[in-house]
């Protein structure tokens, strides 16, 4: 059996995960350039576009990671919305009035970058407990044809 995969190790499906997720970023951070949404999808990785597990261990433990990881996103988004309720300008003027404008859109684009973030997250994380629900599965029968044949 497979070594168990611990938070911050490294290893085939890690890297599988950290290679989806830079692609989505990237592909966010260039549609956003031109004004357009960009929507990731994703098939898995690996060979013939399947994630490959060694362990229900190992993914679980990439659960439990991407779960943190969607929470920290939440957590910013958030933030994020309570600090729009925080801009105020700092004097009566035109200069003033358009030092809020580009704070609001600031941060208007950064709660769309960070819902998008989530949303992209919490698809990555319902595939993985689709493949771990059908890997378990798979192992359950397993065990039971070799209990029955042996």
């Amino acid at each position: 059996m497979a070594e168990e995969l611990r938070p911050g190790q490294t290893g085939p499906a890690q890297e599988q995960i950290d290679n989806e997720v830079a692609a989505a970023q990237f592909g966010q951070a260039i549609a956003s350039m031109f004004g357009s949404e960009y929507n990731h999808q994703s098939g898995g990785g690996g060979t013939g576009g399947h994630y490959e597990f060694t362990s229900l261990t190992e993914l679980d433990a990439i659960i439990t990671e991407l779960k943190t990881l969607a929470d920290g996103i939440a957590r910013d988004g958030r933030r994020l919305y309570s600090a729009m309720g925080l801009i105020a300008a700092p004097a009566d003027d035109v200069m003033s009035a358009l030092q809020i404008n580009a704070t609001v859109t600031s941060i208007s684009a950064a709660r769309l970058h960070n819902h998008q973030m989530l949303r992209a997250a919490d698809a990555e994380i319902a595939k993985l407990q689709a493949a771990r629900t059908a890997y378990a599965q798979v192992e359950d029968n397993n065990t039971q044809s070799f209990q029955m044949g042996g």
